[in-house]
């Protein structure tokens, strides 16, 4: 018998890949998709696959067609966009930037919530915002995190 393993590492990989195609860059500023926090390369606009939170299985069939002993696995993967912009008043644009590039993460999440497949289905879940001036106040940061859910039989 084969236990199927996590969807996990697929499900970020096609997220990944899906926002790598679907993430459209602002005008004259440099955006990055990419796994997990940035390294030294800080671009204006940055998109991140991050974070598995709180996976849960529970049995999904003891017998029949999914196998003995099949789980079902539930679990959010966090994106994270972190938008700065500097200027006179940048607050607005920052703002805008950052849900533009929410907005696309949902499309990618709505376009194929089976991520080609790994899942039942996966759907945008909570997203939350912050925002701040940085310690000099030369620029602004809008950080948003968009929590996507994750259904799969394992």
């Amino acid at each position: 018998m084969t236990i199927p393993v996590p969807t996990v590492p697929a499900v970020r990989a096609a997220l990944y890949t899906a926002l790598v195609a679907a993430c459209t860059p602002d005008t004259d500023v440099d955006l990055l998709v990419r796994y997990d926090e940035p390294g030294p390369y800080q671009p204006e606009d940055i998109v991140s696959v991050g974070d598995v939170t709180t996976r849960t299985t529970e049995p999904l069939a003891m017998v029949g067609g999914m196998g003995a002993l099949a789980l079902n696995e539930a679990y959010s993967v966090e994106v994270v966009i972190d938008v700065c912009r500097s200027g006179d008043d940048p607050g607005q644009v920052t703002t805008e930037r950052a849900w533009a590039l929410e907005a696309q993460v949902e499309t990618v999440v709505r376009t194929d919530p089976t991520f080609g497949g790994n899942t039942w289905i996966a759907r945008p879940g909570q997203s939350r915002s912050e925002s701040e001036w940085t310690e000099d106040h030369g620029w602004f940061r809008v950080r948003i995190t968009v929590s996507v859910d994750v259904e799969a039989a394992i």
